[in-house]
């Protein structure tokens, strides 16, 4: 969300991405940073955990009002949103990318619809305030892809091993050690995971709309190079 990842890229030569670990879509990152509330001050009643932050509704609301939620809003609650920019990124970074026959090419993007995705209507706020009191893991949206082997198999007309992305968009329970756990508001960040470095992590923090408008005008600039 506002940050020119393409044209970032361009500056590693070289180097294969192995593995993409992020969050992508500022609007969950909301929500659930939301409906956490001060997660600190959670209280204890009857031997039960009291939620202290928003609603899901109240969350959502609330990101409407920024202006961050898309027109169809079930595109950033359901995964949508998240899972077309982890393919985007995974088609880009593919040296040889084949959107439909395996046969000839040594990367293959699976289509959109067969990326799971997990929606953050289903996240409970008493087991966010339970996790975290007993084990100081917050929930994420998380999008994931791994380049990984695929056997040849004639019967498909895959006549050579390949490899393909293996890609997710799930709510995952964040440990303190996770460089994406302190991430709240609408900032966005991701990480690259490389054959010859260490993970590259980019991070926007609460991007604006002028962020997100200058990402775009630098990755419109390096396709018109």
């Amino acid at each position: 969300d506002g940050v020119p990842i393409f044209s970032l890229w361009d500056n590693l030569p070289g180097v294969t991405c192995t593995k993409i670990r992020g969050l992508l879509n500022s609007t969950s990152t909301m929500i659930l940073s939301r409906i956490e509330g001060n997660i600190d001050k959670v209280v204890e009643s009857d031997g039960k955990v009291e939620h202290v932050g928003e609603t899901f509704e109240e969350a959502l609301e609330a990101a409407k009002k920024v202006g961050i939620v898309e027109e169809d809003e079930s595109l950033d609650i359901d995964g949508w949103d998240a899972a077309m920019k982890l393919r985007a990124l995974c088609v880009f970074l593919s040296s040889s990318v084949n959107l439909s026959s395996p046969e000839d090419h040594d990367v293959i993007v699976p289509p959109l619809e067969a990326i799971p995705r997990d929606s953050i209507r289903q996240i409970n706020p008493e087991l966010i305030c339970t996790e975290f009191r007993t084990s100081r893991k917050k929930v994420r949206s998380v999008a994931s892809a791994e380049l990984v082997d695929l056997p040849s198999d004639p019967a498909i007309g895959r006549h050579r091993p390949v490899k393909t992305w293996k890609m997710s968009v799930q709510n995952e329970f964040l440990s303190q050690s996770d460089p994406l756990y302190n991430l709240n508001g609408s900032s966005a960040a991701v990480q690259f995971f490389t054959d010859v470095m260490g993970p590259i992590s980019v991070v926007s923090q609460d991007p604006t709309l002028m962020d997100t408008a200058y990402g775009l005008f630098a990755d419109v600039v390096r396709i018109a190079r």
